[in-house]
């Protein structure tokens, strides 16, 4: 089994919830997963469900009580969450299967499938998105360590790392 997790950074603030992939090869076919996304309180705050097909892998997240804004969104190359008090440092740095650059406004290219355009979460503190990780299979991106999702305290700027 690999496993999949969800993080959330947010200042000293982290979440993480995950879920074990049977490791079978199923190109073809679609997989629903779901985990929980845990505050660092280990409280449940919210759900994440990721399908996949050939052609990527849809997020879909709904959480409560994270900070009103914009957030930067990727994915990251161990599927850990176990460090959150040190950053989510143990989830490694972002899923870079071509060598590109950071930023899906970077003139030289962008990570493929890992950067997301900015989430944003409302006055209430509630986060409801889609997004799409294209050109990025989950075979992929769950490797032997896994991947985790991270949304990051501040917006992405799209051109820096």
């Amino acid at each position: 089994m690999k496993r999949i997790t969800i993080g959330l950074l947010m200042m000293s603030v982290a979440a993480c919830g995950g879920a074990d992939v049977p490791s079978v090869d199923l190109p073809d076919a679609r997989r629903d997963v779901s985990a929980e996304i845990i505050g660092a309180d280990g409280k449940v705050i919210g759900e994440a469900v990721m399908s996949t097909s050939v052609h990527g892998m849809m997020f879909r997240l709904s959480a409560i009580g994270l900070p009103e804004g914009w957030h930067g969104a990727h994915l990251h190359t161990v599927g850990s969450c176990e460090d959150y008090a040190n950053g989510f440092k143990g989830a490694g740095g972002h899923i870079n299967p071509t060598g590109d650059e950071h930023g899906l406004l970077n003139p030289k290219g962008f990570h493929v499938g890992a950067n997301f355009p900015n989430l944003h979460v409302a006055k209430d503190g509630t986060l409801m998105v889609e997004v799409f990780s294209q050109d990025l299979t989950f075979e992929e991106a769950n490797d032997a360590d896994g991947f985790t999702f991270i949304i990051h305290v501040n917006e992405d700027d799209h051109m820096s790392q």
